[in-house]
């Protein structure tokens, strides 16, 4: 072995200590050179000191893998860049979350609120959104304040400042508050189906024609008013079957009616738009791509609801059917959108098939339905 100690060393203390570790010098050598790069692949056991060292302690309520913070010195980084979007850009990647941010108009009164526009619709409320608030309130810069966080819905509100209208319902921000800071979250999510009405749905609805050939419509065999019959008379007689059978929706009321994967009513949610629609290149409405342009006449009919902020929380719609021409219940006032289960009485139901919608109270739920014939 070499000696490290001076050559003219006489200190028996020091001749003996080095005497006796040396069969240790090789480990000892191995462990030193894996003490400069141990930080960057830490045992499990080094992350909470690396934490506290680094001075991360703040994020490991929102961070689950403490590895995140710590492999190629992510948390350090982040430190670096904190109180610019640079910051939130990063914390936000740690749970696979991206967005923009949006600052309030300076000449308003809280013209250091913040406004955050995700790319990707939380997958849950929680833990998601606690994790997407107190990532981003600790990235932002000092003075700023996490006003909102808007995904697929942001309806912005109507200023109306300085007028009669200041302070009313128009004068507020979509959104619903589900966290402790109070953030304000809008989240939307639309659902689109095309359904063909098959003959046993439409003689259970008593709307019905059989396919017809070349000879026409037979009046005397059918029950439709006269009125309904807003089509050329030029009409081949299967346009002229669509548009009769898609006249007879829009005379009735309709709602979207939610089930859980065992059959039981979630809840029912009025229909705010029921047209006969025909397809055309630029329209009011789309389904699936295609525009449609609301026209008496047309040869199908445009079905669609909306859900509202906590109509529903923390259960999953496995199917959706439309109840049409239902009653109200007795109590229940004519203008409630939303209709627990026993609230609607009657009606004809018409399934539109399975779907896979968990109901959140920070989610409106847009379900688009387009009925062919």
């Amino acid at each position: 072995m070499v000696s490290l100690l001076p050559s003219q060393s006489s200190d028996v203390f020091e001749l003996t200590l080095e005497a006796s570790i040396e069969p240790r010098w090789a480990v000892l050598a191995e462990g030193a050179d894996s003490v400069r790069g141990i930080k960057f692949e830490p045992p499990i056991s080094f992350l909470p000191f690396l934490i506290y060292e680094y001075g991360l302690g703040e994020l490991t309520p929102y961070i689950s893998n403490l590895y995140t913070l710590i492999i190629q010195r992510e948390g350090v980084n982040w430190q670096r860049l904190r109180g610019t979007p640079a910051a939130v850009s990063k914390g936000l990647g740690w749970i696979s979350q991206s967005g923009t941010l949006e600052d309030a108009w300076h000449g308003r009164a809280f013209w250091n609120s913040t406004q955050l526009t995700l790319d990707m619709l939380p997958s849950r409320d929680s833990p998601d959104l606690e994790q997407i608030e107190g990532i981003t309130r600790l990235s932002l810069p000092l003075r700023s304040h996490l006003r909102r966080v808007v995904h697929g819905y942001d309806v912005g509100a109507c200023e109306a400042d300085r007028s009669y209208f200041d302070g009313c319902m128009l004068d507020r921000e979509s959104g619903v508050v589900a966290t402790n800071a109070e953030t304000l979250w809008s989240f939307g999510r639309r659902t689109e189906l095309v359904h063909l009405l098959t003959e046993q749905e439409g003689l259970a609805l008593g709307n019905w024609l059989a396919p017809v050939d070349d000879t026409g419509l037979m009046w005397a065999s059918m029950q439709y008013p006269w009125v309904t019959a807003t089509f050329q008379w030029a009409n081949s007689p299967a346009s002229q079957r669509r548009a009769l059978m898609a006249a007879w929706f829009p005379q009735r009321s309709i709602y979207l009616t939610f089930k859980t994967a065992a059959g039981a009513v979630i809840g029912h949610r009025r229909t705010r738009a029921n047209r006969v629609v025909r397809e055309t290149s630029e329209g009011l409405y789309s389904v699936q791509g295609t525009s449609y342009r609301p026209e008496a006449g047309g040869p199908n009919v445009y079905i669609e609801a909306m859900t509202d902020f906590a109509d529903a929380s923390d259960i999953e719609a496995a199917s959706i059917e439309l109840t049409i021409g239902p009653a109200l219940a007795s109590g229940v006032k004519p203008g409630k959108l939303w209709l627990s289960p026993g609230e609607l009485v009657g009606g004809s139901p018409l399934s539109l098939g399975a779907v896979s919608l968990p109901l959140r109270k920070t989610v409106r739920d847009q379900v688009k339905i387009l009925l062919r014939f």
